[in-house]
């Protein structure tokens, strides 16, 4: 029942998107790129939704223009020159094909981009529409999700902020990382920024605790297990505290369960931080201290630029994937030109685009989903052209755009299928083209497409190392160690130059980046290697992030300098995680609790990956 809400909810939001810029689009004579602004709209609204109203506003400030320069450049440069079109379009595919460096929400924010630039080029090939429309259509788009965000976050602006705190709370993949971003890119507070670390410590030491009660005495298992269920337990409500826009009034006070029997001296520990985490997270939501957390605001420039600085190198997997990708949307873009005018080369071109993934190992799966949901999409178009008047096809089409859409992430396969009915009934019934012919064209199209896609997505650079997974981590936690060392002896006062800082962070960088994302060809992880991998990945990039931090705080934080070459000597296999100096101020304590949380979860997840 849940889903179906979700689904109808997300239904009425696409009309109201959609829908709305349709027709605010054709009133004002746009004509046949209604389309344009339609889908350009869906696609901004979906790369800046989900984050706190000021973080989604700045996202779209500077993803607008992208999207209509996007939209319009290879428009306009097809007047002059057909190659300078294609150029300018490779360019935009490329550094769509980078933006993941950023996070998991820039996929989405580089899928629109390309997709909208992927589609305003395609009715350049189709004539379909005059220079101003294809400029003003991803104008107005853009405008309208400006609009529609401001209204729909203005009531609670910092809502996203403490939902993503209280699912990091309550733990799952990636929280973590997500409840970071979204403080960092809100206006940090301070009872958030003690909620985040506190929380960050108890998850990752829930997490050890849990795998150390499988290696246990029974006896001893099952006390822990009750322990650790009463602390998750409480924990969990204190996230629904989180959640709210302010404290419940009779939010109950943190009740400790103890253990039955002793426990290893180890595992003691690590249980009372847990209390005494939950304790943290109860005190700063019952305080709920508003003020703005002393927390550098270039910070989250100064780390952007660091992990971009680490792609750019023939050593990371992710620029030779984007050029693979680039190279694919030359050879699709070639194909296209050759077919002026065909309605379909903007499905063919858009298909291509979205098997090629910014993560390789996806490449497959997306090209299942699109092969079949084509197929079968085509298999009861067959049927409906069989049964139903051509007339019918448009109407049709309309309605398996409403029903596509919301099952876009969630049921990518049945959303493909729904692409097929609004491609060709949209094509067939507004162009007078014979349904039967454009449905044949459109599936050999897709096998095209699909075909580049996988043949970029999987191709092995000649030359290019592949080492195994165990390497690859190793690799990554000694260049981690490297930059937190030198960090380290920053922090006790000596002179370390901030290039030989820079060019640690982006080999760390780099390293990360190579860990999560393989060359093509590389033996791919099980299944708990994979949990593992994500787990250790979400810990490094963490890690990284905090030791940015550390190093903006330069010799004014003497304290943590010892604390920062254990953590160094944490990353080595059998060495515990080492405990905070005390006095550190709010600031410094949120970096200490961060740098845990991550070495934490390094540890959990070395077991499977070295």
């Amino acid at each position: 029942m849940k889903a179906l809400a979700r689904g109808a909810s997300l239904l009425v939001v696409i009309v109201i998107v959609v829908g709305g810029t349709a027709g605010i689009g054709a009133a004002l004579g746009l004509g046949s790129v209604t389309i344009l602004a339609g889908l350009t709209a869906l696609f901004c609204f979906i790369a800046a939704n989900g984050g706190p109203l000021r973080a989604d506003l700045k996202l779209l400030a500077g993803f607008a223009p992208a999207v209509v320069i996007g939209g319009a450049l290879p428009r306009l440069l097809g007047q002059v020159s057909q190659v300078a079109a294609i150029a300018a379009l490779v360019v935009i595919v490329f550094v769509a094909a980078l933006l993941p460096v950023l996070g998991t929400r820039f996929v989405t924010v580089g899928l629109g981009l390309g997709m909208a630039s992927v589609f305003g080029y395609g009715y350049q090939l189709t004539g379909g529409a005059n220079v101003w429309r294809i400029i003003a259509a991803p104008a107005i788009a853009v405008a309208i999700v400006i609009v529609l965000r401001t209204l729909m976050g203005a009531a609670d602006p910092d809502k996203p902020t403490r939902v993503a705190l209280a699912a990091a709370l309550v733990g799952g993949a990636g929280t973590a990382e997500r409840a970071a971003r979204a403080w960092l890119s809100d206006r940090p507070r301070v009872w958030q920024s003690r909620v985040l670390g506190a929380g960050a410590r108890f998850q990752a030491t829930m997490g050890v605790l849990r795998g150390r009660a499988k290696a246990l005495p029974a006896e001893q298992a099952e006390t822990l297990t009750e322990v650790l269920d009463a602390a998750q337990q409480q924990m969990a409500t204190l996230a629904e505290a989180v959640k709210a826009k302010s404290t419940p009034d009779d939010l109950p006070p943190v009740s400790r369960a103890t253990a039955r029997i002793s426990l290893p001296g180890a595992t003691e520990r690590l249980v009372d931080d847990l209390w005494r985490m939950t304790d943290t997270v109860h005190e700063a939501v019952t305080t709920r201290d508003r003020s703005t957390a002393n927390f550098p605001p270039y910070f989250v420039r100064a780390l952007v630029r660091r992990e971009m600085e680490g792609v750019f190198s023939w050593q990371s997997a992710l620029l030779r994937h984007a050029i693979r990708c680039a190279i694919g949307m030359i050879i699709a873009l070639t194909v296209a030109s050759f077919r002026p005018g065909d309605p379909l080369t903007v499905s063919f071109l858009m298909t291509t685009f979205a098997i090629m993934q910014p993560e390789w190992r996806d490449t497959l799966a997306k090209a299942w989903q699109r092969v079949g949901g084509a197929l079968a999409g085509a298999a009861v178009l067959a049927l409906v052209l069989w049964l139903l008047p051509q007339s019918a096809l448009l109407p049709i089409a309309l309605v398996a755009l409403l029903i596509g859409f919301p099952l876009m992430q969630t049921q990518p396969m049945v959303f493909n299928g729904c692409m097929v009915f609004l491609s060709v009934g949209l094509n067939a019934s507004t162009k007078h083209l014979d349904p039967d012919a454009t449905l044949i064209e459109y599936v050999l199209l897709m096998a095209g497409a699909v075909a580049i896609g996988l043949l970029f997505g999987f191709l092995a650079v000649p030359g290019v190392p592949r080492p195994p997974l165990s390497r690859r981590f190793a690799d990554a936690t000694a260049e981690l160690q490297r930059l937190l060392r030198m960090v380290s002896s920053l922090l006790r006062g000596d002179e370390v130059l901030g290039r030989a800082i820079g060019a640690r962070f982006r080999d760390a960088s780099r390293a990360h980046q190579n860990l999560v994302s393989p060359e093509p060809g590389s033996k791919p992880p099980t299944a708990d290697q994979q949990e593992a991998l994500d787990e250790a990945g979400e810990g490094l990039r963490g890690l990284a992030g905090s030791s940015l931090a550390l190093f903006r705080l330069g010799n004014s934080a003497p304290a943590l300098a010892d604390f920062t070459e254990a953590a160094a000597r944490a990353l080595d296999d059998g060495v515990e995680s080492p405990r905070p100096p005390a006095g550190l101020d709010d600031e410094q304590q949120l970096i200490a609790d961060m740098v845990i949380a991550d070495l934490l979860r390094i540890q959990h997840a070395r077991a499977a990956l070295a």
